[in-house]
């Protein structure tokens, strides 16, 4: 069959499936009995006209149609042929699609597959639940399809005949599909489909013991889930030879060391879609938590009961915020045991070396151990320049807090911090100040705006004045005085908050992004101007409605907690209508 065959039926069937509406188990049986139990991943929609309605139905979606590029998306090429194809099928069947895809993929629709090989058998499973309709439509597709084939010239039509009781038909050597009462199968190759109409109940992949433990993992009421074979993925070389070898990384241990050790243990993968009140939630879950953690995991949960993160923080203008924990001082005192004694000897020639620079008595391992374990940073816009010299390319302000185990921490590193900013006041001018804030002491660093820098002719430098401040028990850095005051104000109010059970949270703000743009369009103004040839009026219009559109996007979260039994992360986007 040529190429445009395979993507053409199914799109054909991806798009008339994806309006369909859920019924009850009573009224179509489940279309992964038709999924043989050598599948590896199994996707399977359970409410695919809901899915649908809920994603058309969003502000955001609706709203983004009235952008240019959402209008330019609607008349593009394939967008025509769609909604060509669409009406085509409505008026050949007699019937508007909700009610027509009701009837053809009402029952749910599951995508099954093996990895590994672009030979391995795929399989796409319709189940309808009006077997007339669903025989009208497959007539039609085949129609269709011929059509197509004969308008291209290409002299094999489709081939059909009847196996296994079911209505069959050939494509070419790369697609196969048939039709059994009100299911519609789709396959790359003959066997694939074979397969699944020969199979026994008790071959196929709802008799696996892993598919029913994942389903037991995920929240209750999916739209759509998702089950992957990770065991399979296990017997690889590949896979392999990617554990252990991270396992002899430092910095892959610190920073995902935990996560790659639940997947190392973990039979499967499992991931849900959900809808939330006003976006979505996608739920991925995987069969290991932190009960069988090696030692030095540790530093990546906290013990007992203490939470594994602090709360976000979100001054205003936030453009991202992320809260963790990762315990650095447990890992220094336990080196002798977590590292093997070539990595222990660097670390402590290391250690050695960069206490010989630190002012004081104070040691560098020293500091490790006194660095807290609850780290916090901050993204976010600046209510007004740092300097009245402006940069060439602008940033956005980064603020870092994190909690000291002893206030020895906060005095070593400030006077590391004065001594370092004393030898940059030598040699390049820099001026220290002291702000006091909200009874807080805030040491500052500017740059000079009257002296070149041959290294920065694009003044980046005027983005930053490096700060530090103690608040509590906590140690704040910040990229400038305004985002350092910002800080102490977040970490003062989010003082007494409960922490979170997540080790691992992250926020994305559009409104943030939004403002973002609003202040600096000049990029997408040009691009505007140059690539779509619209006049600058025009272009900052455009822009204007983009940054408005952005901002009502709302939030986007990421959470990873690693629990006792099970790892897990929940990725959530929350629309600000």
């Amino acid at each position: 069959m040529p190429r445009f065959g395979v993507p053409f039926l199914l799109s054909t069937l991806a798009f008339t499936a994806a309006f369909a509406r859920p019924v009850r188990a009573a009224e179509s049986p489940d279309p992964l009995q038709y999924v043989p139990g050598s599948a590896q991943l199994v996707l399977k929609i359970e409410d695919p006209r809901k899915l649908a309605e809920i994603i058309t139905g969003l502000d955001a979606v609706k709203d983004g149609y009235s952008l240019a590029p959402g209008r330019e998306l609607l008349n593009s090429t394939v967008a025509r042929r769609a909604f060509q194809m669409l009406g085509y099928l409505e008026r050949e069947l007699g019937a508007k699609w909700p009610t027509l895809l009701d009837q053809i993929a009402g029952g749910g629709i599951a995508v099954a597959g093996q990895i590994g090989s672009e030979q391995a058998p795929a399989l796409l499973i319709l189940q309808g639940t009006d077997e007339k309709m669903v025989s009208r439509a497959f007539d039609l597709m085949i129609q269709v399809v011929g059509d197509e084939l004969t308008r291209l010239g290409v002299p094999n039509q489709p081939r059909r005949g009847t196996e296994h009781g079911a209505e069959t038909v050939m494509f070419g050597e790369g697609l196969h599909a048939a039709r059994r009462g009100a299911v519609i199968l789709v396959s790359n190759q003959a066997k694939g489909l074979e397969a699944a109409l020969t199979m026994r109940p008790d071959d196929g992949v709802l008799a696996k013991k892993s598919i029913r433990d994942a389903k037991s993992l995920l929240p209750k009421g999916p739209l759509a889930w998702l089950w992957f074979d990770f065991a399979a993925v296990k017997q690889s070389k590949q896979a392999k030879d990617f554990f252990e070898a991270t396992r002899k990384d430092f910095l892959q241990t610190v920073v995902v060391g935990s996560t790659i050790d639940c997947l190392r243990r973990s039979e499967f993968i499992t991931a849900g879609l959900y809808r939330e009140p006003t976006g979505f939630r996608l739920a991925v879950r995987l069969p290991a938590g932190r009960s069988e953690f090696p030692p030095e995991f540790a530093l990546h949960v906290p013990p007992g009961s203490k939470p594994g993160s602090r709360p976000l923080l979100e001054p205003p203008g936030v453009l991202y915020s992320q809260s963790f924990y990762l315990d650095v001082g447990y890992f220094w005192k336990n080196r002798d045991k977590l590292v093997n004694d070539e990595m222990r000897k660097q670390f402590e020639e290391g250690e050695k070396g960069v206490s010989k620079v630190l002012p004081g008595s104070v040691k560098f391992g020293e500091l490790l151990e006194m660095w807290g374990p609850y780290h916090r940073l901050v993204v976010v816009n600046h209510d007004t320049p740092p300097y009245k010299t402006q940069p060439t390319q602008q940033l956005p302000g980064f603020g870092y807090a994190v909690t000291m185990t002893d206030p020895k921490f906060g005095t070593a590193v400030a006077a590391a911090l004065r001594s370092g900013g004393l030898l940059a006041s030598i040699q390049f001018g820099i001026k220290q100040s002291e702000i006091d804030h909200d009874g807080v002491k805030i040491v500052a660093y500017r740059f000079p705006e009257n002296k070149p820098y041959p290294d920065d002719p694009n003044g980046v430098r005027f983005n930053f004045e490096p700060c530090f401040a103690v608040v509590g028990d906590q140690f704040l850095a910040a990229s400038t005085v305004e985002v350092c005051k910002k800080l102490i104000a977040e970490v003062k109010r989010t003082a007494d908050l409960p922490g979170s059970a997540a080790v691992w949270r992250a926020k994305a703000f559009a409104a943030g992004g939004g403002d973002a743009l609003t202040a600096l369009p000049d990029p997408l103004v040009t691009d505007a101007i140059l690539g779509e040839g619209v006049g600058i009026e025009e272009a900052r219009k455009r822009v204007d409605a983009l940054a408005g559109w952005l901002k009502t996007l709302g939030t986007l979260r990421l959470e990873i907690d690693e629990a006792t039994a099970e790892y897990r992360l929940d990725l959530v986007w929350e629309s600000k209508k």
